[in-house]
């Protein structure tokens, strides 16, 4: 078992390097980074190099932003921290994507959506006038993405 968790951490710190070669400055183990390296993968997006500002951008000339989302199958999109006073982390956004990854591994991508700012922002500001103070976290599920989305990738 030791040697596994050896190399598991060989593994690791050669992905810290490669992260570090490649220009990011946030940390591996960041919570969600790791997606956001693979939607922008698989849609062809340039991702932003610091955990700070939108999750990726069209190109690396950083004019048109974008924001991901993600969730196991069976869960629900959630965006964290949001309130009436930082609804700029949305509109700063030109689209979001909503990333569906498989329930059995969790850095297989199954189905990308792509849904416009603005209706994530109605949602937004109809869920944040409707939830307690003390919550600070908005889910979009499965159903609304599909129903409010464009399925722009799908796993063959």
């Amino acid at each position: 078992m030791r040697v596994m968790s050896e190399r598991m951490i060989r593994l690791l710190n050669e992905l810290n390097e490669l992260k570090n070669e490649l220009g990011y400055t946030q940390d591996l183990l960041t919570p969600g980074f790791l997606k956001e390296v693979i939607i922008g993968s698989i849609l062809g997006h340039h991702v932003h190099r610091t955990k700070h500002g939108p999750d990726a951008y069209s190109d690396e000339t950083e004019e048109v932003c974008f924001e991901y989302l993600s969730c196991k199958e069976g869960g629900s999109f959630q965006l964290d921290r949001i309130h009436e006073g930082n609804l700029y982390r949305i509109t700063r956004n030109d689209a979001f994507y909503f990333a569906l990854f498989s329930a059995d591994d969790s850095l297989q991508a199954v189905k990308i959506y792509e849904v416009e700012t603005d209706v994530v922002l109605n949602e937004a500001r109809r869920k944040i006038a409707n939830m307690s103070d003390s919550s600070k976290h908005i889910g979009f599920g499965q159903r609304w993405t599909r129903e409010n989305g464009t399925l722009v990738w799908e796993l063959e």
